[in-house]
């Protein structure tokens, strides 16, 4: 997910310049802004097994810079997906918005590879020792060893059926945005303005 937003106020900003004089000065401010915005954007992402996050970059370019992230869902936990999409997108700017409708309707993987990421996700937060949410269970444990009991078939098979549930319940009602990438850029926008001012004519 890497897509042109505006800054407010930017142009006015640069117009102060004679570009071939101050163009390193101006690049500085840029390549420095790139690298507030992913360390930020990467202490915002939400973490499971760090894909996400490590997957964040920034790309100077003449004058710019780029910075998103290379994952598939990248979009899909910046601004949510379903009604929870509908609902935050609607409080961005318009260019954050556009950017949402670019990534809107993108193609993912299959139901049965999402249920396939989603089992394994179980089985490593141990969803099956005792785990009682909206979805039950995922299995039984033992109270005095304090264990999960069962082949590890029969667990494989709890934590697919445990999944599969997730996964409906994911595509019937959509998942939360969990926004990295916009309180990044936003926050660092005024430091770039500030820097971009304080370079000396």
């Amino acid at each position: 997910m890497a897509q042109a937003v505006r800054i407010e106020g930017l142009q006015k900003a640069l117009a102060r310049f004679d570009i071939k004089k101050y163009e390193p000065k101006v690049q500085a401010c840029f390549n420095n802004f790139g690298l507030r915005v992913e360390l930020a954007a990467k202490q915002n992402a939400p973490v499971d097994e760090g894909h996400l996050k490590g997957a964040i970059f920034q790309d100077p370019s003449r004058l710019a810079v780029t910075v998103g992230c290379s994952v598939d869902y990248a979009a899909y936990l910046e601004f949510g997906t379903r009604k929870f999409a509908a609902q935050y997108v609607s409080s961005l700017p318009s260019d954050w918005r556009e950017v949402a409708a670019r990534a809107k309707g993108g193609r993912g993987g299959s139901f049965e590879e999402m249920v396939l990421r989603i089992t394994e996700w179980v089985r490593r937060k141990g969803l099956g020792t005792g785990f009682a949410g909206p979805i039950g269970v995922t299995g039984t444990y033992s109270i005095k060893s304090r264990r999960r009991t069962g082949s590890k078939d029969v667990q494989a098979q709890q934590n697919r059926q445990a999944a599969y549930a997730i996964a409906l319940k994911i595509l019937r009602e959509g998942i939360p945005a969990q926004p990295y990438l916009y309180p990044a850029v936003n926050t660092n926008i005024p430091i770039l303005i500030k820097e971009l001012n304080a370079i000396k004519l």
